[in-house]
């Protein structure tokens, strides 16, 4: 993947999700996801896009504070504002192999999402 083809896929599920398109998102997903995420276990595409979906429409607005993209690897930072929970800072790592995010990781501070109960796993 060269750094522009990655961007557009990383951008695209971004500006999907953020905009509540889930199905748009899950698209930019391999069937083959590896999802790294603080809090609980998604085993696979499926699992981590109703997770999306859910979560995602608790968002209520989310800040793009920063990418940086090289390669087959980008990373986003930004600030993501959920209903009841506030605002929460995520440093999120993406791989993409063959037009598909292939590998997703988020690093985040868990306090507020543990308090509210979202720990499953």
């Amino acid at each position: 993947m060269t750094t522009e083809q990655t961007r557009d896929v990383v951008k695209t599920y971004f500006r999907a999700w953020t905009t509540k398109d889930f199905e748009g998102a899950t698209r930019q997903l391999a069937e083959q996801l590896s999802v790294e995420v603080p809090i609980n276990t998604y085993p696979d595409r499926a699992a981590f896009a109703q997770a999306l979906a859910g979560f995602g429409a608790m968002t209520q607005k989310v800040s793009l504070l920063g990418e940086f993209v090289d390669g087959a690897d980008a990373m986003l930072l930004y600030d993501m504002d959920v209903a009841s929970l506030g605002t929460l800072r995520i440093a999120e790592h993406f791989h993409v192999e063959n037009g598909r995010i292939t590998q997703l990781r988020q690093v985040h501070d868990t306090h507020a999402l543990r308090l509210a109960g979202f720990v499953k796993s």
